[in-house]
């Protein structure tokens, strides 16, 4: 059944107080809250699948950030055959190594790992020799079966926290014992690669058994600028590297996050072995070294978020640079959490601004709230080397945003739909269509317009709700109002009200409908017929019409709570008059003298009679054609 009374105010929901702009939208606030919140826990807890995408966030982050260069740090890259063209071997190594020492190096780190063949031979006396003229780091690799360390132990001091967090092995693969002296000191080559086998962290040190080792790169930096013992202790925000005047953050496993340097800046740094050899390579005085291979037969290449193949005689060298530099990036131990409450506030203030924001206005406010979360991160990296993650706290929070929207918007067509689909009941679909398309043609506030006023009733309804079965009578009452109310539409008239059995109309309202008079014979015509043939079918009596035209006041009348949006003027109240004129005058419907002026269609007179309130009157009805 249509829908009683108020047609379009009601329908639409509106009220006599001024209505915002824009309606709340609890719903927007709510998903976004809860989203940003489950976000938020991800971000704190940080759980392994998450992790990855984070890391690679990280990576990016890492590369935006100004890379450090040593230009007093040089790379020896060991080839395949040495400056005689034979295969590399301990001899040439021993060589090389005393070419370097010519060159009164800092120090001379060796990513390589000189075990084995430790018997008395002329090799390994002359590279013991070699090694003996200059300072010099040898490296040493973890293992689960290796010896204990030889040597007196490392300059390393470490409190209980730091210990507990270390990379630990039982034992070591160890260069010979005979080649250590007072200017040869350890330290560790083991890189270590995270779920994806990337090497993204290098450790500061590790512990080998019951002692700690420095790393190559923390090793190289403390003999170059001849500091005491380097410290490794907890700090308010985190471990911490004390070495010489510098205080290094590390992360949460006392370990050295890697800068990878694109192709260009490791060719800058590096010397091929065997050219120095020959002297084809002058070596300045006053240099770091780091003697590696870069040949894959020395599996020396692991993969790092740069390339797939990376020297780690170069990750090292990387390494030793943002040590030297006190530019290492490091992610805080609260790291997560930070992230976690940039995300729930920023959920926070979006839930806030979405349900009074236009959609438009809400992508963009999150857009702008997850740049600034991204450009937080890269401003905190960029004044201390911090890591936060710059992507994913901001993507969380556009998509809690775009989710929130979409599901916002699919209620609001749902709403629309079952809007247009309550409007459809009072006016024409076309209306329905221009008024969704330009709500701005309809005017509520009020307007005087020329309306053909169309009122119905039925004959004798009184005494069928005295004898009818309620139920009955509902079921015969809907179907009778289906019928008229359809007709009306059809025609392109507004369904006003339905009161008791009365059903209240207006033509040419609330938009411009051209011949709307004829559109309302038309229609009385159609009624007539229709609720005729039904009347022995549903037992309620004959249906009686006024119609009269003339101007009227169209706008919301009512108080804040209930209003109707409805027609005010003299051809209205005529309107009801003839309908119960019809009674006693006899034909079904009566057409006053304001419609019969208007009107293209012909017209039978019914001649001049006496109208309650409006004096002798003009009156007409329907042809029989």
């Amino acid at each position: 059944m249509p829908v009683p009374g108020g047609a379009i105010s009601r329908a639409c929901g509106l009220k006599r107080a001024a209505m915002p702009d824009q309606p709340r939208r609890p719903l927007a606030a709510l998903v976004v809250l809860g989203l940003c919140l489950v976000g938020a826990a991800l971000l704190w807890t940080r759980p392994p699948a998450m992790t990855a995408w984070q890391e690679r966030a990280l990576d990016t982050l890492v590369r935006l950030g100004p890379a450090p260069t040593m230009p007093a740090l040089r790379v020896i890259d060991i080839p395949r055959h040495d400056d005689t063209g034979a295969p590399w071997s301990r001899a040439s190594s021993a060589r090389l190594a005393a070419r370097l020492a010519e060159s009164r190096p800092r120090v001379i780190g060796w990513d390589v790992v000189f075990a084995g063949n430790c018997e008395a031979s002329a090799e390994n006396f002359a590279l013991a020799a070699s090694f003996s003229r200059a300072p010099t780091v040898l490296g040493v690799l973890l293992s689960a079966s290796g010896a204990s360390l030889p040597g007196a132990p490392a300059a390393l001091g470490l409190t209980q926290d730091a210990v507990a967090r270390l990379w630990s092995a039982p034992g070591a693969e160890a260069p010979c014992p005979g080649f250590l002296s007072d200017s040869v000191t350890l330290a560790s080559l083991s890189l270590p690669g995270d779920s994806s086998a990337r090497v993204r962290l290098g450790p500061v040190a590790m512990r080998i058994g019951d002692r700690a080792l420095p790393s190559l790169p923390l090793e190289l930096v403390r003999r170059a600028r001849d500091v005491p013992a380097p410290v490794i202790a907890q700090a308010a925000d985190g471990l911490r590297l004390m070495l010489g005047d510098l205080s290094i953050p590390l992360d949460a496993l006392a370990s050295l996050r890697l800068r990878p340097r694109d192709a260009t800046a490791r060719a800058a740094r590096t010397l091929d072995a065997a050219a120095v050899l020959s002297g084809e390579a002058a070596l300045p005085e006053g240099q770091i070294l780091i003697v590696g291979s870069s040949v894959p037969q020395r599996g020396g290449l692991r993969p790092t978020s740069a390339a797939p193949l990376y020297p780690s005689v170069q990750i090292a060298a990387d390494l030793t640079t943002d040590l030297l530099a006190d530019a290492v990036p490091w992610r805080p131990g609260h790291a997560g959490r930070i992230e976690a409450a940039g995300l729930a506030v920023a959920g926070g203030l979006l839930a806030v601004a979405l349900p009074v924001m236009t959609p438009l206005w809400g992508a963009a406010l999150a857009l702008g709230l997850g740049a600034t979360l991204s450009a937080g991160a890269m401003l905190a990296h960029l004044a201390d080397g911090r890591l936060l993650d710059p992507l994913l706290p901001a993507l969380m929070l556009i998509g809690a945003a775009t989710i929130a929207l979409i599901a916002q918007a699919a209620l609001t067509a749902r709403a629309e739909r079952a809007l247009r689909h309550r409007m459809g009941q009072s006016l024409p679909p076309v209306v329905v269509s221009q008024l969704a398309a330009r709500p701005g043609l309809l005017r509520l506030a009020g307007e005087r317009r020329e309306v053909t006023a169309f009122f119905t009733d039925l004959e004798g309804f009184t005494e069928a709700t005295r004898n009818r079965d309620p139920e009955a009578l509902i079921a015969a009452l809907d179907r009778y109002f289906d019928t008229v109310c359809a007709v009306i539409l059809r025609h392109g008239g507004m369904v006003d009200k339905i009161v008791g059995d009365a059903v209240h109309a207006l033509f040419n309202a609330p938009l411009d409908q051209d011949g709307h008079v004829d559109h309302a014979l038309a229609a009385a015509r159609e009624i007539i017929r229709e609720t005729d043939a039904l009347r022995a079918d549903l037992q309620l009596g004959r249906t009686r019409i006024g119609i009269e035209s003339g101007a009227a006041v169209l706008g919301d009348v009512g108080t804040a709570s209930r209003i109707d949006y409805t027609a005010h003027g003299a051809c209205v109240n005529l309107a009801a008059r003839l309908e119960q004129a019809g009674k006693r005058l006899g034909p079904a419907a009566v057409i006053g003298p304001g419609a019969a002026a208007l009107a293209r269609t012909p017209l039978r007179p019914l001649g001049r009679h006496e109208i309650r309130g409006f004096g002798p009157l003009d009156l007409f009805t329907l042809t029989d054609r």
